[in-house]
């Protein structure tokens, strides 16, 4: 009763002592039937609650209303400005989740929907649209008041990533399974299409070229916010999520096929390690097959943004002076060579004292070098309980350097094939560039090195990415995707495994969406490998990791079409001989 809940967790969960009704407090249930970008929601939100009643008032200024002020009361337990600052995004986004779930469930549909290849067949034949696609309308608001603040470091596909917290969290709940980040994408109000090349721009650089000049008369809303006359301008943008259902709805009965398969206990030739789908509860935990386990989709991003501090008067940065390493990868052969001239050119660098971001083995730092900023990366962590060693640090970043430009090479010889090929493909990929870094003199705070380690500090140096990740792939976990870049790495990796000879598997393929050039790019980081000798480094499960890629990759059309071995009857001609040697060795 005192506690403010739903049955679909709707509530602020606090504890109101002199709740008079079970279910929401008053404050909630109010927000709960408002939508997000009313007025209303807004003044609503704002109105102080009475932490005995639960009870919103819009000119409260003490703790308690007058009512329960008058009455003794027992200290709340647990009441204070912690609990309340604790639950307060909570409270808000449930709120935002509560009112889109409304939309997506109680909304009337109207006329037949036509920009939708379905739209166009049922008005044909004068039939209803089904529910084919599900257009959610929100509205993302630039709020700095000044045009020279516009040029936010905020990408779309950030926003993206953040909004789908929200629409998962009552969309799981209604389909049993949360949308992934292929199944949806941001559309112009009215179903307009974002230009090619643009979708992942900044907030500020969409706004510049949508909501501005000549573009302004076709992509703004036509129910723009009106402003009171005097106030400040206010930069706004109608977006809509679009929602591809048709390739959910295939996504969740693959998957189920595939657990039912992998519960059957079919005597026979095992391929129980092939799913449809993967999971990783956290972008960045330790890469091993336990962490993907059969299930719907991705689970609701942690990501929270970051927010910046003012730091007047506080060092958070180091100058270094440092030397670039010579790499060169031979275009005939793909080998790698890493070479430290003694000779080489110093340059001046600002390397940030705190890290940026951390995955299971490496921490990120910010380093900028003249006007190029990058990120830095060191291990902290290579399987050991030992700190990591100078030496060590070295070692393992040369095989990640080395990992970056064999998939470089690799790519670049597959696109080169499959256009001889006329095989149709995902042009639209890459890998990160890099490159390493020797700190010249003592080393810096950033790199935990004791101050005996001189000229002992390795940095592998890659340029900025935005923080939207995408996966395809795991460590030993190689999803059957549906979609053409699904198909196109997938594809990829069979091609290395075959070109290299079967001597190695790129495995643990992820990258961030960005705008190169004219076109949306997938720029492919931190690839993983698996070799028969087990040292191309971290990660790299040998022999085992190999297998383990034969008996989940699923051939598709580019596979064929680059007349590529199908790797299931080479995996069925191995278990063959396997038998035949047993039977051999027990004659």
């Amino acid at each position: 009763m005192e506690i403010c809940d739903s049955e679909a967790g709707d509530g602020c969960g606090l504890f109101f002592p002199r709740k008079v009704s079970p279910g929401l407090c008053a404050k909630c249930s109010k927000l709960a039937s408002l939508d997000e970008a009313s007025p209303d929601y807004a003044q609503w939100k704002a109105y102080r609650q009475c932490e005995s009643c639960g009870i919103a008032w819009k000119n409260l200024a003490s703790p308690k209303c007058g009512r329960c002020s008058s009455t003794t009361q027992q200290p709340v337990p647990g009441d204070n400005t912690q609990d309340l600052a604790r639950t307060a995004i909570e409270t808000s986004r449930a709120a935002r989740s509560h009112a889109m779930d409304a939309r997506l469930t109680k909304q009337p549909i109207t006329a037949p929907t036509l920009h939708t290849t379905a739209g166009l067949t049922s008005a044909k034949n004068s039939m209803t649209t089904g529910e084919n696609k599900i257009f959610i309308k929100v509205e993302c608001r630039i709020k700095s008041p000044a045009k020279k603040d516009q040029k936010s470091t905020d990408f779309d596909c950030e926003v993206l990533d953040d909004y789908l917290i929200t629409l998962n969290a009552h969309w799981a709940k209604q389909e049993g399974r949360a949308l992934i980040r292929d199944e949806v994408e941001f559309r112009w109000a009215g179903n307009k299409i974002f230009l090619p090349g643009t979708a992942n721009n900044t907030v500020g650089e969409v706004y510049n070229l949508y909501q501005t000049g000549e573009m302004a008369l076709y992509y703004q809303s036509e129910t723009r916010t009106k402003k009171a006359a005097g106030s400040r301008p206010q930069f706004e943008m109608a977006l809509e999520i679009y929602i591809d259902k048709p390739a959910f709805v295939i996504r969740k009965r693959k998957l189920l096929q595939a657990v039912a398969f992998n519960n059957s206990s079919i005597p026979g030739r095992k391929r129980s390690a092939t799913t449809s789908e993967y999971r990783e509860d956290v972008p960045h935990q330790k890469r091993h097959a336990s962490a993907y386990a059969v299930s719907g989709g991705v689970p609701p991003s942690t990501f929270v943004r970051t927010k910046h501090a003012s730091n007047s008067g506080v060092d958070t940065s180091t100058v270094i002076q440092l030397k670039k390493a010579h790499t060169t990868c031979d275009k005939e052969t793909g080998e790698v060579e890493i070479g430290w001239p003694e000779n080489g050119q110093v340059y001046e660098g600002l390397l940030g004292k705190e890290v940026f971001a951390s995955g299971a083995t490496k921490n990120v730092y910010k380093l900028s070098i003249g006007s190029d900023h990058y990120v830095a990366k060191r291990f902290f962590e290579i399987g050991s309980d030992a700190e990591v060693t100078a030496s060590e640090n070295k070692d393992h970043l040369e095989k990640e350097l080395i990992r970056l430009k064999t998939a470089a090479w690799f790519l670049n010889k597959f696109k080169s094939y499959a256009k001889e090929c006329g095989v149709e493909f995902s042009a639209d990929v890459t890998v990160s560039d890099g490159f390493l870094i020797c700190e010249i003199g003592e080393p810096s705070p950033a790199s935990s090195l004791p101050p005996c380690e001189r000229d002992g500090a390795i940095w592998l140096i890659e340029p900025c990415r935005t923080k939207s990740v995408q996966k395809f792939s795991g460590t030993m976990v190689y999803p059957n995707r549906h979609d053409k870049l699904g198909k196109t790495l997938a594809a990829f990796t069979h091609f290395v495994y075959e070109s290299s000879g079967q001597e190695i598997v790129i495995a643990d393929i992820q990258g961030s969406p960005m705008s190169i050039g004219d076109s949306d790019t997938l720029v492919i980081f931190d690839p993983m490998s698996h070799s028969h000798s087990s040292d191309s480094g971290i990660g790299d499960h040998g022999p085992e990791g190999i297998k383990t890629f034969i008996a989940q990759h699923e051939c598709n059309y580019i596979c064929k079409g680059l007349k590529l071995v199908d790797l299931l009857d080479e995996d069925a001609r191995a278990e063959k001989e396997g038998e035949d040697d047993q039977e051999d060795s027990e004659a």
